[in-house]
């Protein structure tokens, strides 16, 4: 199978990532113009800022914590020429769960729902290791 059908997956992580950095900065922008929050909370990020604007700074730092091992293991499996259908079912799962736990983050925000679909996206990745390390060692 070709490597390069992995990358695939790992582009559409790489395009939820910037949308998520154009509309926090969008959700900045609009709360400074409308005065809720002053231009001083940039300096040091602390302070009161409407809901929404924390909401979707978080939803872009989640960005930089599970999806990290994402992106390791990616790397990995291409390095190690280790392509299989089931890297690629792992790899679009998990990229579907990222989606879906940050369009609900940013649209309904109920964590019980958001709390699932982050488990189920850790628990493909986890799964998704355990099987590239049991193919390599």
């Amino acid at each position: 199978m070709k490597n390069t059908l992995l990358l695939y997956p790992s582009t559409l992580m790489f395009f939820l990532t910037f949308f998520l950095y154009v509309r926090n900065y969008l959700d900045n922008v609009r709360a400074t113009k409308s005065k809720k929050i002053n231009f001083s909370y940039f300096k040091t990020y602390q302070g009161e800022v409407p809901d929404y604007v924390t909401v979707s700074k978080q939803t872009l730092k989640n960005q930089f914590e599970l999806p990290i091992f994402f992106y390791f293991l990616t790397s990995l499996v291409i390095s190690f020429n280790q392509v299989d259908r089931i890297d690629l079912i792992c790899a679009w799962t998990f990229v579907l769960s990222r989606y879906i736990h940050s369009y609900i983050r940013l649209t309904s925000n109920y964590v019980p729902l958001r709390a699932k679909v982050f488990k189920i996206g850790m628990l493909i990745l986890l799964i998704w290791w355990l099987l590239f390390l049991y193919k390599v060692l």
